[in-house]
């Protein structure tokens, strides 16, 4: 029986689409290969979330994974704080892999963060591996997409170590088809990379079709969840919240973690914008419900070119839980919402257009409930895991 090793900085009970990601990976392919899987004990967004046991639904057999434990305990908004960590994750996986037979056939690794790909790169020659790379973001680029830590030296010796990895790597699977003339722009081979998105599970959808919303609730709900970081801008949720202040019918949530979150909360007390709610970070079954229930879901990602070739997994879960969609991206994003008709984006300095265009969906929720039906049909045909699965599978096997 082939055996593959997995390497992941982020994994269940996790919150976010990196973790669920690769709980999904590490359980199919379980049932028809022996997999290892090394990961840290959950950390992200804090530690001290996982205390509490709704996280841990799963029941997940936990005998071939490996969790090290850094002396780090939280994620820190010192970035070179936060390096630190995956200076230390990286060599308390290189000390794991170390301990790993060398009858291992393939190694998948999950970046960011780019310590991971080097912990891959060690795993290829200690093992004698095959060796996937799966990039969810591209980095360093995006950390002149947040206008942080540019440090020419720094930037070079990482760009240097990504090239490393691309033409090191036997295969790529990028979850973001905007990523592929970027890498390939490295000079990889087109041939060697492999488009696999982010997607949901079968039950997922089905709890999405067995949503069955009244089409003229007594009040609507705006919704955006994840990551409040250095990659969203999120000055039009808030100008929509102040917009729309005044009718009692009409709020915004957030299930949200972040960076900036704490930026957030600060505002909303400075302006007084009691109709924005701000709920901590849930499980994911939780937060698809909570999308489900509500009428429009936000989007948004700071005006870089960088992030033009970027996905965010909420827009699939979005599109998943059949709710019409509206924000702030451009590029790879945007092109996906307008193929699959699903939804609305604008550039930021276009914020009387995105009002209006909300005005409409909130007051015609036909129009709304249509719109939210092609992002479901979207996903179901683009986005499912038992679908997507059998690509990955394929790429694992490609050299049989």
């Amino acid at each position: 029986m082939k055996k593959i090793l997995i390497i992941s900085q982020n994994f269940y009970p996790e919150i976010g689409s990196a973790a669920n990601r690769i709980q999904f990976l590490f359980q199919e392919l379980s049932d028809s290969y022996k997999v290892k899987l090394i990961t840290t004990d959950p950390r992200y967004p804090n530690q001290n979330l996982y205390k509490q046991s709704d996280f841990w639904e799963e029941g997940l057999d936990e005998t071939n994974i490996i969790r090290v434990k850094p002396r780090t305990k939280k994620y820190t908004n010192s970035i070179l704080k936060r390096f630190l960590l995956y200076l230390e994750v990286m060599c308390r996986f290189i000390q794991a892999i170390m301990r790993q037979g060398k009858d291992t056939h393939t190694v998948y690794v999950s970046t960011p963060p780019i310590s991971v790909g080097i912990a891959g790169l060690f795993a290829k020659r200690f093992l004698k591996s095959r060796l996937i790379v799966e990039v969810r973001d591209l980095w360093p680029e995006t950390l002149l997409g947040v206008n942080r830590w540019n440090n020419r030296l720094f930037l070079h010796f990482a760009y240097w170590l990504e090239n490393k990895i691309y033409q090191q790597a036997d295969e790529i699977v990028v979850n973001s088809e905007g990523f592929v003339n970027y890498i390939v722009g490295k000079g990889v081979p087109k041939q060697k990379l492999h488009f696999i998105p982010n997607s949901l599970t079968e039950a997922e959808f089905e709890c999405s079709a067995s949503q069955c919303k009244p089409m003229n609730k007594a009040t609507k709900t705006i919704i955006y969840t994840g990551n409040v970081g250095l990659a969203q801008e999120m000055d039009c949720f808030f100008e929509l919240a102040e917009r729309f202040k005044t009718n009692e019918t009409i709020s915004f949530k957030i299930i949200g973690y972040g960076f900036r979150l704490q930026e957030v909360k600060e505002r909303l007390k400075k302006y007084q914008l009691v109709n924005v709610t701000i709920l901590p970070p849930q499980k994911r079954s939780q937060v698809l419900k909570e999308i489900g229930n509500a009428d429009v879901a936000y989007v948004t990602l700071v005006d870089h070119p960088i992030f033009e070739k970027v996905l965010p997994g909420k827009v699939i879960d979005y599109m998943g839980m059949g709710i019409p969609i509206i924000g702030n991206v451009s590029g790879y994003s945007s092109n996906v919402i307008e193929e699959a008709k699903c939804g609305f984006t604008f550039p930021h300095n276009q914020m009387d257009e995105m009002y209006q265009k909300l005005k409409e969906l909130i007051e015609n929720p036909e129009m709304a409930r249509h719109i939210g039906r092609n992002g479901y049909q979207y996903a179901y045909e683009n986005h499912r895991w038992q679908q997507n699965f059998k690509k990955m599978e394929a790429v694992i096997n490609y050299d049989d």
